[in-house]
Formats: structure tokens, sequence, C-alpha cells
């Protein structure tokens, strides 16, 4: 029985599609990580917002004035955070979405070649 002459360059093809595929399962990861690590400080800004809220909220009942000031300062700046949270979150999809895109191409393009590969 003849040696497929093409066998070497197919095992090779094989090894690089495995490892763009690795690849792919470590961006995926990282993307998780990323959103997850967002999520958390999101939700530790607006634990820390809702707080403020209440202590302005206390000072207001009080007769405080400047706190009627302190209060308005302090939902802009949530509503400042909120938006740049949003971006992040939006600007993290749209990398990781073009990252996973691109290895997915690699492994295609990988995976043409060695499909024409002659079996002899």
């Amino acid at each position: 029985m003849a040696k497929d002459k093409n066998a070497d360059k197919r095992l090779e093809y094989n090894r690089q599609i495995l490892d763009i595929e690795r690849e792919q399962d470590e961006i995926q990861s990282q993307k998780r990580e990323m959103k997850r690590a967002l999520e958390n400080f999101e939700n530790e800004i607006f634990r820390s917002f809702n707080r403020l809220q209440e202590l302005d909220d206390e000072m207001i009942r009080q007769g405080s004035i400047a706190a009627q000031w302190e209060q308005q300062e302090h939902q802009g700046r949530n509503s400042y955070i909120r938006n740049f949270i949003n971006n992040q979150e939006e600007e993290v999809t749209t990398a990781y979405s073009k990252m996973s895109q691109e290895t997915e191409n690699k492994k295609e393009e990988l995976q043409k070649e060695r499909d024409s590969l002659a079996w002899d």
C-alpha cells in the first residue's frame, strides 16, 4: 500500500486548525471574563450611587439646600457612568466579535487548503 504523499501536510493543517480552535475558546473565555468584570463594576458603582441617593434624600429631608445640588450632581454622574459602561460593553462585544470572525476566517481557509490536498 502506497503512503499518502500529503499525509504530513494534512496533519500540519489539522494541528494549525486545532490551535485556532483553542484560540477561539480562549477568546470566548476572555469575552465572558471581561463582561463579568464590567457587570461587577456596574453593580458596585450603582450600589454606591444608590447609597449616595439615600444620603442625599436624608440630607434633603433635614432641610439641606446643598444636598439638593449634590443630588443633581450625583444623578448627572450616575447617568454619565451608565452611558460610559454601556459604551464599554458595546466596544467589548464588537472587539471580541471581530476577533472571533478573524479566527473563524483563518480556520476556514486552513480547512479549505487541507481539503484541497489530493489523497494519493
